[in-house]
């Protein structure tokens, strides 16, 4: 008997553990989910049956999010948390400076959106029997595409996203190659955006009172004292200061052997370059054809203007002191005749020139002087043995 009470007792007990157990597993099932924070920055987008998950829980309804949780007790009875009095309300959320700017300064960027016409055709897949675009024409139609300087945003497709070459480091690139500092930093001089006080001082160190002080060689930014720029002196003239005494010239410039930026000029010789492409001629010069050439007052016959009021003669020529110009010049002086060039003689009226001595000129009779020679021009002289007759100007050698 006390055998079968005992039996008994036992299957009420492992029916209660059972009970319990597939209770304790059904509970262990649920899954409750917390609404999400609220934010600036993000917004739900899921239907009402959705939300609807996140807000009815029967008695999970009153679901307290831990960051919010200022302690209570557990009611075992209801399986409720029971708040204390005063309960904390979440708390807003705080942006710091630099995501305020940030958010600021992307909601006033523009789109970067263009429109382009393309043929229609191109953009249908199916049949291309029957179409009409929405451009100027039935073929072509009018699309977003990215503007110059931007880019497609990876992520969003629909996005166009201005393009920096330097990609802005720690700064927004508003605009094609324009970028904007973020709070905390400062635009140098070579156009980088670098940090200052506390943060940093760039070319120096921030001091006690959180002042840049620079190192040597550098001075204070003279406009907003918020980094530090290299020095050189006595300065540098058509060029920047890029390190402690040495300047990068400006284009059009170069280094001179005193360290200072001059013009350069393709030519300028016998003149100065006083500005990138331009030369100033010294005095006696003149510009012809871009080049400096130098002038004489009186021109150079036979020969050329090598400097101001100089001459230099040609070949065949020389410098005749007396004249100030160039004569032309035979090695050996022409006989009854004048050099009219290089070894070239021109015979005076009456004269001819020797088939052999091209410098002498021979005295010509045009009758002739038989029994005779001829002296002079149309004049003969006889032979000994010979005298002249006849009428002047038809004279002839007879024998005596």
């Amino acid at each position: 008997m006390r055998s079968s009470w005992q039996l008994v007792t036992g299957l009420a007990l492992l029916l209660a553990l059972s009970s319990v157990a597939q209770a304790q597993f059904k509970t262990a099932g649920i899954k409750t989910r917390q609404p999400p924070p609220p934010s600036a920055n993000l917004q739900y987008a899921g239907n009402a049956s959705e939300q609807s998950q996140y807000t009815s829980y029967g008695s999970y309804s009153s679901f307290v999010p831990a960051e919010t949780y200022q302690g209570g007790s557990f009611n075992q009875y209801n399986g409720h948390y029971v708040q204390p009095l005063h309960t904390a309300t979440p708390a807003p959320q705080i942006l710091d400076e630099t995501a305020l700017f940030i958010n600021k300064t992307r909601s006033e960027m523009a789109s970067g959106i263009c429109f382009e016409e393309v043929p229609t055709a191109s953009l249908l897949h199916g049949s291309r029997e029957k179409y009409v675009g929405n451009g100027t024409t039935p073929d072509m139609s009018r699309i977003q595409v990215c503007c110059k300087g931007y880019e497609r945003n990876p992520h969003i497709y629909r996005r166009c996203e201005p393009v920096c070459a330097d990609d802005c480091p720690n700064g927004i690139c508003t605009a094609p190659n324009t970028c904007v500092c973020i709070p905390g930093h400062v635009r140098s001089a070579e156009g980088k955006c670098i940090s200052t006080c506390p943060l940093g001082c760039g070319n120096g160190v921030c001091d006690e009172q959180n002042q840049c002080r620079c190192h040597a060689g550098y001075t204070l930014d003279p406009v907003g004292q918020k980094f530090c720029l290299p020095e050189c002196k006595p300065g540098c003239a058509q060029g920047r200061c890029v390190a402690p005494n040495k300047c990068e010239c400006l284009p059009g410039y170069r280094q001179a052997a005193d360290g200072s930026c001059a013009p350069v000029c393709e030519q300028c010789e016998h003149g100065e370059c006083t500005a990138p492409g331009h030369c100033s001629c010294h005095a006696g010069y003149l510009k012809i054809e871009g080049r400096c050439e130098p002038t004489c007052e009186k021109p150079c016959q036979n020969g050329r203007c090598i400097a101001p009021n100089t001459c230099e003669c040609a070949p065949g020529n020389e410098w005749d002191r007396k004249t100030g110009q160039c004569v032309v010049h035979c090695d050996i002086p022409c006989l009854n005749g004048v050099c009219i060039g290089q070894n070239k003689c021109e015979c005076k009226p009456g004269y001819v020139l020797d088939e052999l001595q091209r410098n002498i000129c021979q005295p010509h009779c045009p009758q002739g002087c038989p029994n005779g020679f001829c002296s002079a021009p149309n004049f003969c002289i006889c032979q000994p043995g010979f005298i002249k007759s006849g009428i002047k100007g038809r004279q002839s050698c007879q024998r005596v």
